[in-house]
């Protein structure tokens, strides 16, 4: 393996670490993935998932602390997966997401995180992060913002980092200010 190989399997690796840490009633860390299931998905849709997302399926199908998540491509608790979400963003709603996007983590307001294909980063292991807002119509040159240059960028800002502006581990609300 070289040293881009290592680097973002490390990265996924302390990602994985830094989530075991919160309790079990907060974070759900799915089993592992048949990586059958990535092939799968891969030749259905035509589209090469990132490295670094193939590799966090590899520990974890999936993630979820305190509703937000990084979708697994099997059915998560909330009944969202990578294949479901995809086949609803491209093929049933009256926007449709561009190809080359894959939407892996909902907002809970009808939009997506999604992995844009067409730019990848980190020498290939990885895909920029863009926000789609689901009720408006992007075009090729009003594309949806970069929010992120890669997956693990995203989970430790929008996942761990958010949630430990307001919690502890344990899931009890910080006490902010004197008081």
């Amino acid at each position: 393996m070289n040293m881009e190989t290592n680097n973002y399997k490390l990265v996924i690796e302390n990602i994985i670490m830094e989530l075991k840490k919160f309790s079990d009633n907060i974070v759900t860390l799915n089993p592992p993935i048949n990586p059958t299931l990535i092939v799968k998905f891969e030749k259905k849709y035509q589209l090469e998932l990132p490295n670094d997302y193939k590799y966090l399926l590899s520990q974890s199908n999936g993630i979820n602390l305190m509703g937000d998540e990084v979708l697994g491509i099997t059915f998560s608790n909330y009944g969202y997966d990578l294949t479901s979400t995809y086949e609803f963003e491209h093929f049933n709603v009256q926007i449709h997401q561009f190809d080359y996007l894959i939407p892996f983590s909902p907002d809970g307001g009808g939009n997506f995180y999604c992995f844009d294909t067409s730019k990848r980063t980190n020498n290939g292991n990885s895909c920029e992060i863009v926000f789609w807002c689901s009720n408006y119509e992007y075009s090729e040159t009003d594309e949806p913002e970069i929010t992120h240059d890669n997956l693990s960028d995203f989970i430790s800002e929008c996942i761990i980092g958010w949630t430990l502006e307001n919690y502890n581990y344990d899931g009890s609300r910080k006490v902010l200010g004197n008081g």
